[in-house]
């Protein structure tokens, strides 16, 4: 049984699914620097907002992507003027499932901040609490409402569009600013919680506003109409909103707002001057090149904004991301401007264009990781495909490598290349490599799936000393065509000493090519385009992208895993002959969710005989992740034990009414390592001082006289 967000099942609990535990020790270098969080799992179209996570008092990074609609967690680890955050994979497992956009705001007054967030084109929000050790998030607003003229209304948002939510007359409570649905005037719902007495959290909205801010947003140019005539300017414009995003912010400190637009069609900020004041707004000064004092963001498409105090010195700086998820840059994508005013006022100092980014192992748009030992020195590398990096409106797809300058049993990795093989110079997107010897010369050729379905044969040239170096044999290899995207892996699937082929496609299932040629010289036959009966497609969806990788257990039987683009890794068990259908063992592989277009590969490369696991994902990120079973902790939890805080700094506090049975204590490492040990006396809670541990993960076994074990995980940050 699992309990607080660090405690999961291992496999010295009483559990029977094999685990996998994210890497947080095997470092990564580019340029030169090991970068801070290299498994992430990359950024696309991220969201920011300030949380505190740990309940230490120090606001944490809560990263919303809509891309996958996936979650990231940064913990604050900073002074004053200083970034410095460390990626926690834990705690984003306590968020509910969110779409298209999230907000986080302390909307009902307890110190904690709560969720708002997309809902059948609308908004729904969730309440925060703290039990001590854990926060949780329940459903509060399934649909949020507003009132005009005494009736009830649905409060409607555009799926694409970010709504603004700020104390926009500065009574002290959150109102809301939004785009109408249909026309490009904004909406201000007011919250009449303060006025009318209420609760806080109430969120008594009354559209007061049907053109806040008198002027008109026509998606045609970068500015908008000032000076608008509102009244009938829904029905009169043509057309309808297309998508736009919001910051709200008093930059003169005027005691009015002002908003920073993004735009669907425009690669531009629009900061727009409140001339009114806060009960009457109105637009008198746009800057369609913001911040054009410095360096005007400019970068393809559909920019979304955001205020984040990222250096810790109380003033709140701006975070530029894309926000659509279709087709943007993904790569600089992460634009931080330091707010460098001396006053209440807002100035931006452009910084950097990949914050936050540059410090993963992010390939653009895509990622579909393999392991290869590219320079023949025993030590398995990484080789990882993509949809492409985002090139004036197209994807430009390429292989990055990442060679392992670590040691039999401590990997390290260091980009070598983004464009391994030269992929570049091929008009290939959506890459998916595979290697093995086809050619029967001794070292490992290549395979290349991508988007028009076909499979690639390029061989290894490379001298027998190596390194790899690949050259195009045959395009469009054997005329082999699945469909399109096509996820292919090489592995000798009888076992008679021929290399197979097993082929994923964009409709979720898999192909079976056996290899009828000769050790060197193959010959791939279909055999069946429903191998094994496997569908990864969700419910409802005519596509599913599988990407299969068959690989042998610790007890030499083969399983099969296959990621799709749901996110999640299908498990597989194959009959003994490979026929018929395969058992489906789950849809969700580790409980293991990237957000969308996950792929899996299996590789022992710590030397222990176990399988470590590297998976990718549409934001074009990796995820390393080690077997449990490499920390050999015996031992078996019986019961709920209360953490805190976790992590812990200098003390950590263990509770629960059975503890008084336990005679002693003993602390692990991750990988096993005897840390300490000592006795208990008899209470149902002990504190220990942790100030002295190394950051990381630890496991700590309670023993009683009865053979009664607990063992339950925390991290020391």
């Amino acid at each position: 049984m699992c309990f607080a967000v660090y405690c999961c099942c291992a496999p010295w609990q009483n559990c029977s699914a094999q685990q996998y535990i994210y890497d947080y020790t095997t470092p990564v270098v580019q340029s030169g620097n090991e970068i801070k969080f290299p498994f992430a799992g990359g950024l696309n179209t991220p969201q920011f907002s300030e949380v505190d996570l740990n309940q230490d008092g120090q606001r944490d990074l809560f990263i919303f992507d809509r891309s996958g609609n996936k979650v990231l967690t940064l913990i604050n680890e900073g002074t004053s003027g200083e970034i410095n955050y460390r990626y926690w994979y834990d705690y984003q497992l306590l968020f509910p499932t969110m779409e298209n956009w999230a907000v986080m705001l302390d909307y009902n007054c307890d110190g904690l901040e709560d969720i708002l967030t997309s809902y059948d084109i609308g908004i729904k929000t969730y309440t925060a609490a703290y039990d001590g050790s854990a926060l949780s998030y329940t459903e509060d607003i399934p649909k949020m409402q507003y009132t005009e003229a005494t009736f009830l209304f649905d409060l409607g948002v555009g799926y694409i569009d970010v709504p603004g939510f700020a104390d926009v007359n500065f009574d002290g409570d959150l109102d809301i600013l939004t785009f109408n649905i249909v026309g490009g005037i904004v909406d201000y719902f007011e919250n009449r919680e303060i006025e009318d007495g209420l609760d806080c959290g109430t969120w008594a909205l009354e559209h007061v506003n049907s053109c806040w801010g008198n002027f008109y947003e026509s998606g045609i140019t970068y500015s908008v109409d000032l000076d608008t005539e509102c009244k009938g300017i829904a029905s009169s414009r043509d057309g309808v909103h297309a998508g736009s995003t919001f910051m709200i912010f008093d930059e003169d400190a005027d005691e009015d707002m002002d908003i920073v637009l993004g735009d669907l069609a425009f690669n531009n900020l629009n900061r727009l001057i409140n001339g009114g004041d806060k009960f009457f707004a109105h637009i008198t000064e746009q800057d369609t090149m913001y911040p054009s004092y410095d360096v005007p963001y400019n970068l393809p498409i559909f920019p979304s904004p955001f205020l984040i105090d990222v250096n810790n010195d109380n003033k709140k700086d701006m975070l530029v991301s894309p926000n659509n998820a279709n087709i943007s840059e993904n790569f600089k994508n992460v634009w931080y401007y330091e707010n460098v005013s001396d006053d209440a006022t807002y100035v931006f100092d452009f910084q950097n264009d990949s914050l936050f980014v540059s410090d993963m192992i992010d390939v653009g748009e895509g990622a579909y990781p393999v392991f290869f030992d590219y320079n023949y020195d025993g030590l398995d590398d990484i080789v990882i495909g993509n949809v492409g990096y985002y090139n004036a409106g197209d994807y430009e797809g390429k292989l990055a490598l990442y060679e392992n300058s670590g040691t039999a049993d401590a990997p390290e990795f260091s980009l070598v290349t983004r464009d391994f093989a030269g992929m570049s110079g091929f008009p290939f997107n959506y890459l998916i490599p595979t290697f093995a010897d086809l050619d029967n010369d001794g070292d490992e050729d290549m395979l290349i799936g991508e988007d028009e379905g076909f499979v690639h044969y390029f061989k290894n040239i490379a001298p027998e000393s190596g390194p790899a170096e690949f050259s195009l044999f045959a395009g469009n290899f054997q005329g082999l065509d699945a469909g399109a995207n096509s996820a292919p892996q090489l592995i000798d699937v009888n076992e008679d000493g021929l290399v197979d082929l097993i082929m994923g496609e964009q409709n979720g299932n898999l192909n079976y090519y056996e290899n009828t040629g000769t050790i060197g010289d193959p010959i791939f036959t279909l055999q069946n385009d429903l191998w094994g009966n496997v569908d990864v497609r969700k419910a409802g969806s005519l596509t599913g992208h599988s990407v299969p990788e068959l690989v042998k257990n610790t007890s030499g039987d083969f399983t099969l895993f296959v990621g799709c683009e749901d996110g999640t890794i299908f498990q597989y068990d194959p009959t003994d002959d490979f026929s018929g259908a395969f058992t489906n063992i789950t849809s969700a592989f580790n409980g293991i969710d990237e957000g969308s277009f996950a792929s899996a590969r299996f590789k022992d490369i710590t030397s222990d005989g176990l399988n470590e696991m590297v998976t990718g994902n549409l934001r074009g990120g990796i995820t390393l992740y080690r077997d449990e079973t490499a920390v050999q902790i015996p031992g078996e939890e019986t019961f709920p034990i209360a953490v805190f805080p976790n992590p812990a700094n200098d003390i950590i506090t263990f509770q629960s009414p059975l503890l008084n049975q336990m005679r002693s204590y003993t602390i692990f490492d991750i990988t096993g390592r005897f840390v300490l040990s000592a006795s208990m006396n008899v209470t149902d809670h002990i504190s220990i001082a942790v100030n002295n541990l190394d950051e990381g993960i630890y496991i700590i076994q309670f023993k009683s006289d009865h053979q009664d074990d607990a063992t339950i995980k925390f991290i020391k940050q």
